[in-house]
């Protein structure tokens, strides 16, 4: 595993990408996302069509981590134990068999493909870093970073996931088919994009020790009151808008902090702007609102963002 250290944050982001678009090409802004997603301890919901590269993308990001990584399919059989491990007897001991959750990148293949009682233990170890099983307390490596992939197309034996659960993760990023270019650029790469070998061409980038120190650099990222005040009008603004039922969360308002902080640090500032809030919210907002039917959170968003002014008065409504 390699463990170097990344002061010079922009950089990384500009390495990070080249090296996954060695095995995932046209998927730049995912890749930016997934770093600050990473920095800011956040997990990550991927939706996109079959054949989109969800779970090439999360592996070749785990590979550029120089983390530990496990991946684990989700089926209608899949259980809880399968995630957070169980005890055994063993020589007449108990011992316990950790689950996939056991590792510092996890990918959720399809995610909603699996019954609501198993999605749930996945909550604990997003949340809290750890698993509690038959009452006793296991702590998970750190870092600990989710990718979760879905297929919003499929409709029989998928089981949606609830919002107390998609509140859990920090971003929901809507993966498309590749632009013409792109597509044309996949059929030249090593082994026509296929092989399972081809991840030994992604160059780990920081191991854990390294995403540890580049994590640290956020401490020193200033917020000033302005863009404090700016997020919270803007979450309060989604509670109000037409076509939604239920706005975002407090929770919501506090991850779109930590993400506008990594997101300034990949971009070479100390300091967050306002541009830094509005080009994070779409990811980290979208999916935390609960709509009418026929609304669009991406339009609800829009309109949200342009009913906040960026200049926020000293006290927020």
């Amino acid at each position: 595993m390699t463990e170097e250290r990344y002061d010079d944050l922009a950089g990384l982001r500009e390495r990070a990408k080249a090296e996954v678009s060695k095995v995932v090409v046209g998927q730049d802004r995912t890749v930016e996302l997934l770093l600050v997603a990473a920095l800011a301890h956040g997990h990550v919901l991927l939706e996109g069509p079959p054949g989109s590269a969800k779970t090439l993308l999360g592996r070749a990001v785990a590979h550029m981590f120089g983390a530990q990584f496990k991946r684990i399919q989700f089926t209608p059989d899949t259980t809880p134990a399968e995630l957070i491990g169980s005890n055994v007897i063993k020589a007449g001991e108990q011992v316990f068999l950790p689950g996939a959750v056991f590792t510092n990148v996890l990918l959720a293949d399809e995610i909603n493909r699996t019954p609501p009682r198993t999605q749930a233990a996945l909550f604990e170890p997003m949340q809290e870093r750890q698993v509690t099983v038959d009452g006793k307390v296991h702590k998970l490596p750190d870092p600990f970073l989710v990718i979760a992939t879905q297929n919003p197309y499929e409709h029989s034996g998928v089981f949606e996931l609830p919002e107390s659960q998609l509140d859990r993760f920090l971003f929901k990023i809507n993966l498309d088919y590749a632009d013409p270019e792109y597509e044309f650029a996949m059929l030249n790469l090593p082994h026509n994009g296929i092989a399972p070998d081809m991840l030994g061409e992604v160059r780990p980038l920081l191991g854990v020790v390294g995403l540890d120190k580049a994590r640290q650099e956020l401490m020193d990222t200033e917020v000033s009151d302005a863009i404090g005040r700016y997020i919270v009008a803007l979450g309060r603004r989604t509670r109000d808008m037409p076509g939604v039922e239920l706005g975002v969360s407090s929770r919501a308002m506090i991850h779109l902090m930590s993400a506008a902080k990594a997101n300034a640090r990949l971009n070479g500032r100390r300091v967050v702007t306002i541009e830094d809030v509005r080009e994070m919210a779409p990811y980290v907002l979208r999916h935390r609102m609960i709509l009418s039917e026929g609304a669009s959170a991406d339009e609800v968003l829009k309109r949200a963002m342009d009913a906040v002014p960026a200049a926020v008065p000293t006290s927020v409504a």
